[in-house]
């Protein structure tokens, strides 16, 4: 493949809105630079899911280096999830140029989330266990990184829970197109204190302020000559209670808001006068007012 005009490049490999819609860092760092990365391996005939492995690759090297339970281990690992999260847009942008966008691409990139969200916290945490020897940071570690997992897998997880009711569905739904709303600009914080604080939980969660914030510890750790890595210990004797403590909230909220049924709802829909009633264990699609299916 020739090398293409910035323009064109950008037009046929950014999202929709990418400028508009996404985190701070991903609208005005990541996407952009991703987009130079994109037009030097395209013609090299990189795959989208080369760039995804590419991107695996990067943050289980992060999670091996943090690890190591040095200032040089958090400067790699830190420097690695920079790559990752580069990677993470870079896969998007082929698969967009080529033309190969598929559902076998996306289920490889959030499985790629998945395992990165699970082994970076491991990481730290058995690094600081092999710097102190205290078994409790291996634990917290463990905390943190399946409470950043539950946090994915409760979106995913919404998803097969869909398709499962789907297949035991007689009859035909309406699929409403972007029913349950399309990605849009992300909200201001909110003004009042309580809100506030749950909102700077949630993001302090997020995939990018995480990479951003290891940085900064690990550039804080080399400057001051912490060996102790006591900038990281405190990063994670704060974080796994806060990421654990928003993993469980959110969940028991959605449950109680019966968010799934509702989403549901939103993208599939019996036709006009129909309507969808469960019996003997499968979803019936019938008149309204009928009394069997």
């Amino acid at each position: 493949m020739n090398r293409l005009p910035f323009d064109e490049l950008e037009r046929r490999c950014q999202k929709p809105d990418h400028r508009l819609v996404g985190n701070w860092m991903a609208r005005n760092v990541s996407r952009p630079a991703a987009l130079q990365v994109t037009q030097i391996i395209a013609p090299w005939g990189v795959s989208a899911h080369m760039a995804t492995l590419v991107a695996w690759g990067f943050g289980f090297g992060a999670a091996a280096a943090l690890g190591w339970g040095t200032i040089w281990g958090w400067i790699i690992g830190a420097v690695m999830l920079q790559a990752w999260y580069l990677f993470d847009h870079v896969d998007g942008q082929l698969a967009r140029l080529r033309g190969t966008a598929s559902l076998d691409g996306v289920q490889l990139d959030y499985m790629m989330h998945h395992t990165i969200n699970l082994v970076v916290p491991l990481g730290i945490g058995w690094g600081l266990f092999a710097r102190t020897s205290q078994p409790l940071w291996a634990a917290t570690g463990l905390l943190y990184g399946l409470s950043l997992l539950l946090l994915t897998l409760h979106h995913d997880a919404r998803s097969k829970a869909f398709i499962k009711r789907l297949k035991r569905v007689h009859g035909r739904l309406e699929v409403i197109g972007g029913g349950a709303a399309r990605p849009e600009p992300q909200p201001p914080a909110p003004g009042r204190p309580l809100p506030l604080a749950a909102w700077l939980a949630r993001k302090a969660c997020e995939p990018h302020v995480i990479v951003n914030l290891l940085a900064v510890i690990a550039v804080a750790q080399l400057v001051l000559g912490d060996g102790r890595l006591i900038s990281g210990s405190i990063y994670l004797a704060l974080m796994a209670p806060t990421a654990a403590a928003v993993a469980g909230w959110t969940i028991v909220r959605s449950q109680q808001q019966g968010t799934t049924e509702r989403e549901f709802a939103a993208w599939f829909r019996p036709s006009s006068g129909e309507e969808i009633v469960f019996l003997d264990g499968w979803w019936f699609v019938r008149r309204e007012k009928e009394s069997g299916p």
